[in-house]
């Protein structure tokens, strides 16, 4: 896991630079993070101030000018020269305003996944708001008729 973290170390590091004080948050989490294992896919959770009218297409382009800045380190290339295929750095790009939406994805992050860096304590005061309960069942809505009362 140490050269994974590494790169994410520098790409942390070069988003802070260039954004400042409109990087929020950090977050990580995925597989990588779940099975320790750097092979395996890690999304990264990024809470910028402004973007909430970038088009999410957009905001992946934010994700590939950053990922082009690490591939030219040492860090990257040494993950790269182990493994042979380049890191699963996958992108949640977010507005500070996003966050309450509470999409399934960032739900899990914001329960399971690491904060490396939370300027304004957004991120912990939003995974205080969540309230997960396992229902332990698969609810099939075709199985159901109109008007049909289903105790969970």
């Amino acid at each position: 896991m140490k050269s994974l973290l590494n790169l994410v170390q520098s790409l942390s590091e070069k988003i802070l630079d260039h954004y400042g004080e409109n990087l929020k948050g950090i977050v990580i989490g995925g597989e990588a993070i779940d099975t320790l294992d750097e092979k395996k896919a890690l999304l990264i959770l990024l809470i910028l101030e402004k973007v909430h009218k970038i088009s999410f297409y957009a905001r992946e382009e934010i994700a590939e000018y950053f990922i082009k800045k690490i591939e030219q380190l040492e860090n990257y290339f040494e993950y790269v020269k182990k493994y042979g295929q380049r890191p699963l750095l996958y992108f949640i790009i977010l507005d500070p305003s996003e966050l309450s939406f509470h999409n399934p994805i960032v739900l899990y992050l914001l329960t399971n996944g690491k904060t490396i860096f939370d300027k304004e304590k957004l991120i912990e005061k939003e995974a205080r708001k969540i309230n997960i309960v396992n229902i332990n069942r698969v609810l099939k809505m075709g199985e159901i008729n109109k008007g049909e009362v289903i105790e969970l």
